[in-house]
């Protein structure tokens, strides 16, 4: 599965990147991505499952619930703006 797009987040007050994947319509992956040398802010979670529930972004277990919702709004933004451009990519 390719990727929709990257998201930069800070998190931990340090900027971590991720591969956000759509597994359903109002569920994503959001993916840490490495650096160059193969290494990650160990702080940051690896993976990350966002849900909007009720115009609300969630993470499914509740912990990063701040990072949950920074990711989110860049998906909000992804969808209402690429992807309506694009076709909603990803959207079957």
């Amino acid at each position: 599965m390719e990727p929709l797009f990257e998201a930069k987040a800070l998190y931990a007050e340090e900027y971590a990147l991720y591969n956000i994947y759509r597994l359903e319509p109002e569920k994503y992956k959001a993916q840490l991505i490495y650096d160059q040398n193969g290494k990650y802010d160990p702080l940051a979670p690896v993976e990350l499952v966002v849900t909007k529930d009720n115009g609300q972004w969630k993470t499914l277990d509740g912990r990063f619930s701040e990072l949950g919702s920074t990711l989110g709004i860049e998906i909000d933004v992804f969808n209402n703006g690429y992807g309506d451009i694009l076709g909603r990519i990803g959207v079957s």
